[in-house]
Formats: C-alpha cells, sequence, structure tokens
C-alpha cells in the first residue's frame, strides 16, 4: 500500500483512509455520537469504516500493488467495489442500532411457553441469550439474528439452501456473511463452545446450497475462552472480513448443482 498525501484522504495507522464526511450518514451520526447504539468504543468502528471504504474505492489492494500490468482494470474495479463498499457499510451502519438486536429474553419466553416439544429450539435460543452475553452490541444484530435462524424453521435441524430458498432471501447477504466472517477461527470456537453446552454444533457449507446456520448434533462438549490480550483483535478482524464477504456476496458464481 503507498500513502497518499491529499486534503481528501484522511490518515489511521499510517494508512490512508476516507474522511467522515465521506461515509454513508449513519456512519457520521455514529461518529457524532448522535446513533442509537450500544457498542463501547464506536471510535474504532468509524475508522475501521473509513479505511474500507478507502482500500475498496481506490482499488487499495494486492491485485494491483503486486501484478501492475492489471493497473488499466483498476479505475473499474475502484467504481465496482466502492459503491459494494458504500452498501455494506450502509447496512452494518444500521445493523448496529439497538433496535435492530433480536429480543433474546422474549423469544426465550416464548419457545418455552410452547412445551417439551420445543426444548431444542429453546436451546438455540439459549444459545443466542449466551452469544449476546460474550459479545453484547460489539457485534451487528444480524450475528445474532444467523444463530437464532434455526428456532423459526420447520424444526431447528432444517437445512435451507442459501441462495435459492426463498422463505430466507432477504437474510441471505448478511447472512452469508456473518457465517463466513467464521473464518476467523477464535469467533468460531467460540460460538461452538458455547453451542456444545447444548448438544449442539453450526454448521455452514460455503456452497450454493451453504446451510443457513443448519445445527446438527455435537459429539461433545468443549471449553474455550478468547484470551483478554486478543479479544479485541479477533473480533475486529471478524468484522473486517464480514464486511468484506458482504461486499463480495453479489459477485461470487453460484450454481443449483450444489444443491
Amino acid at each position: 500500500m503507498q500513502l497518499i498525501e491529499a486534503p481528501n484522504f484522511a490518515v489511521i495507522a499510517f494508512e490512508n483512509a476516507v474522511p467522515i464526511s465521506q461515509l454513508p450518514a449513519v456512519w457520521q451520526d455514529i461518529a457524532a455520537g448522535v446513533a442509537n447504539i450500544g457498542l463501547d468504543n464506536p471510535q474504532s468502528y468509524v475508522e475501521m469504516a473509513q479505511l474500507f471504504q478507502y482500500k475498496l474505492a481506490q482499488g487499495d489492494v494486492d491485485l494491483f500493488s503486486e501484478r501492475p500490468e492489471l493497473a488499466y482494470l483498476k479505475s473499474a474495479f475502484s467504481q465496482l467495489f466502492g459503491q459494494l463498499a458504500w452498501e455494506t457499510l450502509e447496512f452494518y451502519g444500521y445493523d448496529w442500532m439497538i433496535d435492530s438486536y433480536p429480543h433474546f429474553e422474549e423469544i426465550l419466553r416464548d419457545v418455552e411457553s410452547k412445551g417439551a416439544e420445543y426444548a431444542d429450539e429453546v436451546k438455540v435460543a439459549r444459545i443466542g441469550l449466551e452469544l449476546f452475553e460474550e459479545f453484547g452490541y460489539e457485534f451487528p444484530a444480524s450475528f445474532y439474528h444467523v444463530h437464532l435462524a434455526p428456532i423459526y424453521r420447520d424444526h431447528v435441524f432444517e437445512e435451507r439452501a442459501l441462495r435459492f430458498d426463498k422463505r430466507d432471501i432477504k437474510h441471505k447477504r448478511s447472512w452469508d456473511a456473518i457465517l463466513h466472517a467464521g473464518k476467523v477461527f477464535a469467533i468460531q470456537m467460540k460460538v461452538q463452545s458455547i453451542a456444545s453446552k447444548y448438544g449442539f454444533t453450526y454448521q455452514h457449507g460455503c456452497g450454493c446450497n451453504s446451510h443457513l446456520s443448519a445445527i446438527d448434533i455435537s459429539q461433545g462438549v468443549f471449553a474455550y475462552e478468547l484470551s483478554p490480550e486478543k479479544r479485541q483483535r479477533w473480533m475486529r478482524s471478524f468484522i473486517w472480513t464480514a464486511w468484506y464477504e458482504y461486499a463480495f456476496f453479489p459477485i461470487v458464481p453460484n450454481t443449483s448443482y450444489l444443491v
């Protein structure tokens, strides 16, 4: 990456970034402290947003720094991915609004009131509640919605094709991004350790038949804790990964052949 000194760029941690004024309005509200969010340190997320928008809108990626023969494509890349970055940040800005989050206690009471035949749904609700107790408002609402999703299916073990099942079509981009961000393995390990206490494990196939947070039976319980020294770094990495997965989602090739 090359540091470019210009009045319309900001510099964050020795890297170019867009100024806050070039972010979606919701992020400008977050930066100004007037958005209804629960983040403990919104400044770090605002800075990530500034860097994210710059890197995609300016083509600040390895493809162009390592392959100069492709420089003629940079303008087209920047135009396309600048738009996709904007869409991504706009979605997640609103996804951090407190009103976007599930009502965990209400969901738990509802499934508990339905009787013993909803025992599996109760377990999923408790997993969602424990995840919120672990990460709170530091993770966006879609992180919790996707892990609660099995409650609302015909049964918790039902699998749905991510890109082709119309029942969940409106969630496909945001839920897929969260599930793919599980490649930040420390976060994935924590999710699975909580789920394992209830006899479950979460599965995601990463193909066109990718299950929207499908649940399977866990073969054992294991405990995992995020180290305090690395916790914030892993969480920021998870969010950054979810962002670029959301941005890239519309250009990922898909085929019903895998379903």
